[in-house]
């Protein structure tokens, strides 16, 4: 019998140690396998992570005439429109120079990889998000850093976990781990991470899933901050709400935030599906020459804006400045991303709706329900809100703005404004998560069902029986003996180089009482129920293995392992009742 698939570089004890280990993983409960693997994701994370912000600042500060990196209104007009115009054509370059496969990149490339490719993630991609994150960055295009540090993050967990075959269901767990953790490491929030992997990657909150993420996030954001520090991404002064009177206005900025976040969505995807019409190579440089013209006139929209959201949480732009920055970022972020720019929607969330709540503040402060005072927390409100309407996640949004200006008050009138924006935007708004809506709009579907989340969590390994032995169709006496004497459950019935029936071994023990003197046995022609078979690998989860079932019209699957020369090793079986069993229990 071949051997299991031996990575050359292993030894042959280390080999068998992680056969055990790939088992292990497999399970539903690998709580603590898993959770000793978020804890290396977490570091590969980070140190991707810190690399990356490393270039960003560096180059920043390289080639742009500025003291301090994202300071794009230091520049002069001409700088401001070539250093955008450059960074698309840089980016477009890149896309001519790479595969059209390898242009999807940031949070929608993982959830399509989640749902549809057992949570693969390619490496070119990754290469294509780290370089094409930095330029974006670098150049000043209206793009966030956690796009660029999530896709990374997961990249530099999930690419090892592939490389040492481990099974699927924890590849989708480590790649989780490793989004938290880079967005936990870019912008020291490590319960952000957490929730943001959890609520808007995978969709569900498990023990098993939960433990390692946070776990990850842990040890990423301890790495970051033993470089940058543990400062908080905005500086915010004390706040604290006015009055209680003020929250029903609090709950009208959270439906008129929820609208916003609809109607973003909803301009996001036309760009989106309009931009498809242009070649890959094209959109970036479109989106520079747009970007270039909105920071001619507004330069404040240039870059991740952490500064500007700064500014607008001290209550320092004027109303119509405010506005006309609200309207550019829109436009700038809805125009650059919408076409494929390789940078995160999150951070021009933020800062819509920090503009947008600081707007609203300046309403009630018309019509006296609140005072100028209060203009830091209402644009925090609008951060939250913008956040979790645009993504229908509210408990990340919540939690998010939380950690990034470690204001305890804005709780209280957070979770009224975010909990009014989540509903508006879904149910008034009739808008999805902007993620899923883009992966819809392209003919793609995010299943997150209870019954395909349970089944994806499970490996074949898991669940398959291991009482097979596998036989020609022609067999002798003496080699029917020495199969029974393993004791098999199913015996797999091999033709040639394929094995398309699945027998019950009690059929062969029947057939050698009844049937003693025969010279052999046909075991195609034994009385007894066959089974259609086909094949998985041992690395599939339940619903893979569920889905095989489905389109090929088998009614049982045998999981196989690829030695080195490409000889499969059969190594058990899994029966319709096998998968329904552990949905259910």
């Amino acid at each position: 019998m071949p051997r299991h698939p031996r990575l050359p570089y292993l030894s042959r004890s280390m080999q068998r140690w992680l056969e055990k280990f790939r088992v292990q993983l497999s399970s539903a409960d690998a709580v603590l396998p898993l959770s000793i693997l978020g804890l290396i994701a977490g570091t590969l994370a980070a140190l991707t992570i810190i690399a990356f912000r490393l270039l960003v600042d560096y180059l920043q500060l390289a080639f742009l005439p500025i003291d301090v990196a994202e300071d794009f209104e230091a520049l002069s007009i001409a700088w401001r429109v070539g250093a955008a115009v450059a960074g698309g054509l840089l980016i477009g370059l890149l896309f001519r120079l790479t595969p059209e496969r390898a242009h999807t990149v940031g949070v929608l490339h993982m959830l399509e990889r989640l749902a549809h490719h057992q949570g693969r993630l390619p490496w070119r991609n990754a290469v294509v998000q780290f370089i094409g994150g930095a330029i974006s960055i670098v150049a000043g295009h209206s793009v966030g850093r956690e796009g660029p540090s999530a896709h990374l993050g997961a990249a530099s967990s999930n690419l090892p976990a592939q490389a040492f075959k481990l099974p699927n269901n924890s590849l989708r767990v480590l790649a989780a781990c490793g989004a938290a953790a880079g967005i936990a490491a870019s912008f020291n929030t490590p319960l952000a991470g957490a929730v943001f992997a959890m609520e808007v990657l995978v969709m569900e909150y498990t023990v098993v899933g939960f433990a390692p993420v946070i776990l990850a996030t842990v040890s990423a954001t301890t790495l970051t901050r033993a470089v940058f520090g543990s400062d908080l991404a905005y500086n915010v002064p004390s706040l604290s709400l006015g009055a209680l009177y003020e929250l029903p206005f609090i709950l009208v900025c959270g439906v008129v935030i929820g609208l916003l976040a609809a109607g973003f969505n909803g301009l996001f995807q036309w760009v989106s599906v309009q931009g498809q019409k242009l070649p890959n190579w094209l959109r970036p440089v479109v989106a520079g020459l747009l970007l270039g013209l909105c920071g001619a006139m507004v330069p404040e929209v240039m870059g991740i804006g952490d500064d500007t959201v700064d500014s607008i949480l001290r209550g320092e732009p004027a109303f119509t400045l405010l506005l006309v920055i609200l309207v550019v970022k829109i436009i700038a972020t809805t125009g650059g991303i919408g076409l494929g720019l390789p940078g995160g929607i999150i951070g021009p969330m933020l800062f819509i709706g920090a503009a947008a709540g600081a707007l609203l503040s300046a309403v009630g402060v018309m019509l006296g329900i609140n005072d100028s005072a209060s203009f830091g927390l209402y644009a925090m409100i609008g951060m939250g809100a913008m956040m979790a309407g645009t993504m229908q996640a509210p408990l990340a949004g919540l939690i998010a703005i939380l950690e990034l200006t470690g204001e305890p008050n804005f709780i209280l009138p957070g979770m009224l404004a975010v909990v009014a924006a989540t509903i508006t935007a879904g149910r008034i708004g009739r808008r999805e998560s902007l993620f899923h809506g883009l992966l819809r709009a392209r003919g793609l579907d995010y299943r997150n069902d209870p019954m395909a989340q349970s089944l994806r969590r499970i490996g074949v390994a898991s669940v398959m029986s291991r009482r097979v032995v596998v036989l020609s169709r022609l067999v002798t006496p003496a080699d029917a003996d020495r199969a029974l004497a393993e004791q098999p459950l199913w015996i797999l019935v091999r033709e040639g180089d394929r094995a398309d029936m699945l027998l019950a071994a009690v059929d062969l023990v029947r057939a050698r009482k009844e049937l003693p003197d025969e010279d052999g046995y046909d075991l195609i022609e034994l009385p007894g129920e066959r089974l259609q078979v086909t094949t998985v690998d041992m690395r599939a989860t339940l619903q893979e293995a569920q889905d095989r079932l489905m389109q090929t019209g088998a009614e049982a699957v045998y999981v196989i392992s690829q030695t080195v020369p490409g000889i499969p090793r059969v190594l058990g079986v899994l029966t319709p009742e096998d998968i329904e069993n552990s949905y259910r229990y």
